[in-house]
């Protein structure tokens, strides 16, 4: 894995080599260490160290993006005039923007060494063993825990310099047995203290226990008791709308609708990198500092993720959403936070008297996305709750649904809540009680 020193290093050397082209290059380097867990057997530990560099070449109307692993001179030279090479092949297209040349400096630190010496192969040997020790022998645990640092440095022919540094640790688990159902729980940590291996071992199982001999239910509205999980399920999937590029494509359903009351007063979602609860960083792929967006206040949606490409097309500014798809006009919201409510979770289902309750969702679909109109599967843990307890397992159900309608009919968010890994960064995510929620069909799908 390089360090700062050795990133800038490389990146100076692709920026001598542009011709006087306009570039902008970025240097990732990883290292992973990584357990995979199978039959209540860890079944493979490997790591990775990897290190790449990306180098984006513009024109007045296209632009063009090599990557490579060969950091060799000869490779680095490679790769940039490559990039050069190709403006020629290209089509142009929209006009580009100028490269970002303020401010000079940024940087991001989030390692902690601490996390680092405490995840080391035998330590997360250790710890998975000591969480095999809590399953029955009828039950059989998989999944995978994963220890991830990454530095990351960017800088273009404009003179800019970015880093970035950080570290986490993620864990998930799926616990089984031959004749029942499932259970999962995950974890997302960056210091050793935000480690719980033991409490996602014991509600996956917990979770698998309980899910035995469900119930088949008709299809219909029901209230539903979403977990963190299911809550980021759907929330990922919603803020694809909050891109400046899905506005300018008319692809959202905020179009010609932001500034409206479209969600439940209760709902409020912020994009802030600082918020320790969803750490980010503090510039975007086009080196652009990123600033802090209240997506949703009190249900009245307020603003979306720019990037400079769509922003210039509809007379907005970038908000330092950027994302590197290679010369693509994209951006989403990366670090988002939803205001915790007033009850934890597990006292809002004591005081229902009937609803479902939801672990997770997948095989998640876009029907509509104008109408953020959503289908997908539940799993891994769905149940009844009656009089305030659960009291039975139930076969996974098909919902379809928009979202639009669901979380304008919260009824209570959770005041606990969970990091979550996203798609696209990080979300710190509450449980949420919901009214008429759609089921549209039964499945055939299990959870054995």
């Amino acid at each position: 894995m390089y360090n700062k020193e050795r990133i800038f290093q490389l990146i100076d050397q692709a920026l001598a080599l542009t011709q006087g082209h306009p570039a902008l290059v970025q240097v990732t380097s990883s290292a992973e260490g990584l357990s995979r867990i199978a039959n209540s057997e860890i079944h493979q530990n490997v790591f990775e160290d990897r290190t790449s560099l990306s180098v984006t070449i513009y024109d007045s109307k296209k632009s063009s993006s090599i990557s490579t692993t060969l950091l060799s001179q000869e490779g680095i030279a490679e790769a940039v005039q490559e990039a050069i090479a190709n403006l020629a092949l290209l089509p142009e297209g929209e006009e580009q923007q100028p490269l970002i040349s303020e401010p000079k400096e940024m940087e991001t630190l989030r390692f902690s060494l601490e996390l680092h010496e405490a995840f080391g192969v035998e330590t997360r040997v250790q710890m998975i063993a000591d969480g095999f020790k809590g399953i029955p022998d009828n039950y059989k645990a998989y999944g995978q825990l994963a220890y991830r640092a990454t530095n990351t440095g960017m800088g273009n022919s404009a003179g800019i310099r970015r880093y970035s540094d950080d570290n986490s640790v993620r864990f998930s688990l799926l616990v089984s047995d031959d004749v029942g159902g499932t259970g999962y729980a995950s974890m997302v940590a960056s210091t050793p203290e935000e480690v719980d291996l033991a409490s996602v071992f014991a509600i996956a199982l917990q979770k698998a226990q309980a899910n035995q001999d469900p119930i088949e239910l008709e299809p219909g509205a029901y209230t539903v008791i979403l977990e963190p999980m299911a809550v980021s399920n759907l929330l990922g999937s919603l803020m694809f709308s909050f891109s400046g590029a899905a506005l300018v494509s008319k692809m959202s359903f905020l179009t010609d609708r932001l500034g409206e009351q479209l969600f439940s007063e209760k709902l409020t979602i912020v994009d802030d990198w600082t918020n320790p609860l969803s750490p980010g960083i503090a510039f975007d792929s086009e080196g652009v500092p990123r600033s802090k967006l209240t997506l949703v206040d009190k249900g009245v949606t307020k603003e979306v993720a720019w990037d400079r490409a769509a922003a210039a097309k509809a007379g907005a500014q970038t908000t330092g959403h950027a994302l590197s798809f290679m010369g693509r006009s994209a951006s989403a919201p990366m670090n988002t936070v939803i205001t915790p409510g007033e009850k934890p979770l597990a006292q809002i289902i004591a005081e229902t008297t009937k609803a479902l309750l939801v672990t997770r969702f997948h095989y998640m679909n876009p029907v509509n996305a104008r109408q953020a109109l959503l289908t997908g599967i539940t799993r891994d843990g769905f149940f009844l709750v009656e009089n305030g307890k659960i009291t039975k397992a139930v076969r996974n159900m098909r919902f379809t649904e928009s979202m639009l309608k669901a979380f304008s009919q919260i009824e209570e968010i959770a005041s606990d809540g969970e990091r979550l890994g996203a798609m696209m960064g990080s979300s710190y995510v509450p449980g949420m009680k919901i009214t008429d929620f759609h089921f549209t069909g039964k499945t055939s799908f299990t959870d054995t």
